[in-house]
């Protein structure tokens, strides 16, 4: 027997501790950033904030200058957020459930690639 379950349905399972109607924020500090050059180690942090909202089952990455929507990708060992820009470049943004974190740039500027990932850590609130 197959069962065909929503997104949704299966995001509500994997993140018990948020009620219907709750919402949940993922406050993440990256030091460490990877480019085609090597590894560097950040004088200061890179930080990005997700707010996941339970009743609307929408997502928002939260920023200096407002916010945009994301898709949420739940796993059984963390979660994904995923970020389309204007442009069309891809973000991704992977948590595991201790905390542990990358967020990956797959971008394309002048016609040249532009990727780059930074590793780090989120707290879940």
């Amino acid at each position: 027997m197959h069962f065909n379950l929503h997104p949704w349905f299966v995001a509500a399972a994997l993140l018990p501790a948020v009620a219907y109607g709750a919402t949940t924020s993922y406050t993440c500090k990256f030091l460490v950033e990877a480019t085609p050059k090597g590894l560097s180690k950040q004088a200061s942090p890179f930080e990005l904030r997700f707010v996941v909202d339970a009743s609307t089952r929408k997502a928002y990455l939260m920023g200096n200058a407002g916010s945009s929507e994301v898709e949420v990708i739940p796993n059984t060992d963390g979660i994904s957020f995923v970020e389309i820009t204007a442009s069309g470049n891809v973000m991704v943004t992977a948590v595991t459930n201790s905390g542990e974190a990358v967020h990956s740039r797959n971008g394309i500027m002048f016609k040249q690639l532009v990727p780059s990932q930074f590793y780090g850590k989120c707290t879940r609130q």
